[in-house]
């Protein structure tokens, strides 16, 4: 058995454990909503319903206070002295990786992979390549991987 809220009806089924079909259940629902719209229409005929004045520019939280507003973002324009291309972004100047884009290199950092090392030790004249293949550079300043090697 389904009691229907909006309407007094009930929808009794042979079968309990089977609900009504889809296309049942929609059609019920549309037939309710509308009934619904022409006694919400004759209703608001009756009734003016003043809405509180809000100012424009104001965002309200969820209990009627005024919300904070939110500042803008910052942008900052760079020109990269490499390539000569113009760049805007939200980090600020004094940014590591800002300060390597500005001054248009990085400081190089070399780590050598395990791998490498136990290849150069054990193959000593062709493992040398060996190690130089496994390693991984990156900037000291910014922390930005410049190569990361076949191993890595």
């Amino acid at each position: 058995m389904i009691i229907d809220p909006h309407s007094n009806m009930v929808i009794k089924h042979a079968n309990a454990d089977n609900p009504p079909s889809y296309d049942y259940v929609a059609a019920q629902a549309g037939s309710n909503e509308q009934q619904q719209l022409m006694t919400d229409k004759s209703k608001a005929t009756n009734q003016q319903v003043q809405l509180p004045s809000i100012p424009p520019n104001t965002v309200t939280a969820v209990h009627n206070r005024a919300a904070p507003l939110m500042q803008q973002p910052t942008i900052y324009h760079y020109h990269n002295p490499l390539t000569g291309e113009q760049i805007a972004s939200l980090l600020p100047p004094d940014h590591p990786e800002m300060i390597c884009l500005q001054e248009g290199r990085h400081i190089n950092e070399t780590n050598f992979g395990i791998l490498g090392i136990l290849a150069a030790i054990v193959w000593f004249p062709l493992g040398i390549g060996l190690c130089l293949l496994d390693r991984r550079v990156k900037c000291k300043r910014c922390g930005m991987v410049i190569d990361n090697g076949i191993c890595g």
